[in-house]
């Protein structure tokens, strides 16, 4: 293996396009990866983007499909569009299947990608039914979603064409105005949350860095792998062809291969982490941009959190967004009228509505 603290790459270098972006006006290409049962939670972050996302900021709104059905799934997103409200035309809609253009190389690889896209997932259905489970909605071809999400999110920059791409999950919903500031800083370079990233996390950058044939040095910082991610788009373009390069196929790797590796550290190590110079690319912050609802967090008190704070974003998984208690429904509803993102508490029963 390389290692990453002697290795030299274009990559780790002055980039071109951070000097371009500080002169320039800072276009963002906001990603969003998406499957059915996240169509709600997609329409509560249109509206937030509607209300406190600066109109001049943004370049294009993304909206990935990762469906086992991209017509059904673009069929439940598609009435979404006036919850952009203003920033309805930026919305582009793009089905998952049309970013896997590479065709692989070789025999081997063409029958990975045969059996990754057809008959390796096709069963999925039948095993649920014979075990008396709810019918479930897959990632393209059948495959994991959260794993297809993964590809989807790297192979979406070739959509983008701003100064920089902001990956969000349909998690993600804007709680006060936001302009690109809050992503690049004045110089360029995207922001950063610097943390204590947990032994997770950890074990996903090492993992990213074997994947890539590299290895990461002991005690360096490693940014959190969550949502918002920005980068500068030319600089995560050239990455991403650095990770497909060496790994093939993106959607057969992360279907078959992945193992503990995933996207954002992938990024992190073909962007040169932990080599001298990689943070003097990236802006770091002291405080996250998003106030998470996780671990021992209640709604209640990530909502009294965020009325005293001054975050931009918020972050409620699916499987909070769905199960909340009458009580939390009520006090939620009440929160996003007063946002702005409801026009009257009885729309919560509508917006819920797996």
């Amino acid at each position: 293996m390389t290692r990453l603290g002697t290795q030299e790459t274009t990559m780790a270098g002055t980039d071109p396009q951070g000097a371009a972006a500080a002169q320039g006006a800072v276009a963002l290409d906001f990603v969003t990866v998406i499957f059915r049962p996240e169509a709600q939670m997609l329409r509560l972050q249109a509206r937030s983007m509607a209300r406190f996302l600066d109109p001049a900021s943004v370049n294009s709104i993304l909206v990935v499909l990762n469906d086992e059905d991209e017509a059904a799934c673009r069929a439940a997103i598609e009435p979404l569009r006036p919850d952009w409200g203003p920033l309805a035309e930026k919305v582009r809609i793009v089905p998952g299947s049309s970013l896997l253009r590479r065709r692989p190389q070789g025999v081997p690889a063409a029958l990975e990608r045969a059996w990754v896209a057809g008959p390796r997932c096709a069963w999925r259905h039948w095993r649920d039914r014979g075990l008396g489970r709810p019918r479930a909605v897959y990632g393209w071809a059948r495959n994991n979603g959260w794993l297809m999400q993964q590809a989807f999110k790297l192979l979406a920059v070739e959509e983008a064409s701003g100064s920089h791409v902001v990956i969000l999950d349909a998690k993600n919903f804007f709680i006060r105005p936001t302009d690109a500031s809050e992503f690049v800083d004045p110089e360029g370079r995207p922001r950063v949350e610097v943390s204590d990233p947990s032994p997770k996390m950890h074990l996903w950058a090492h993992a990213s860095a074997a994947k890539l044939g590299q290895t990461l040095p002991e005690g360096i910082p490693i940014p959190p792998a969550l949502t918002p991610v920005v980068h500068r788009r030319e600089e995560m373009a050239r990455a991403v062809e650095l990770i497909a390069g060496k790994l093939g196929c993106l959607e057969c790797f992360f279907a078959r291969r992945s193992e503990n590796a995933t996207e954002f550290m992938l990024l992190f190590v073909a962007m040169g982490g932990g080599r001298p110079g990689w943070s003097d690319r990236f802006a770091p912050r002291d405080t996250p941009p998003v106030l998470r609802v996780e671990g021992g967090t209640t709604l209640g008190g990530a909502i009294e959190t965020a009325q005293s704070g001054d975050f931009a974003l918020m972050s409620l998984h699916r499987r909070n967004f769905f199960t909340l208690t009458p009580e939390e429904r009520a006090g939620f509803a009440d929160w996003l009228c007063a946002l702005g993102l409801l026009s009257r508490p009885e729309e919560m029963e509508d917006l819920l509505a797996a």
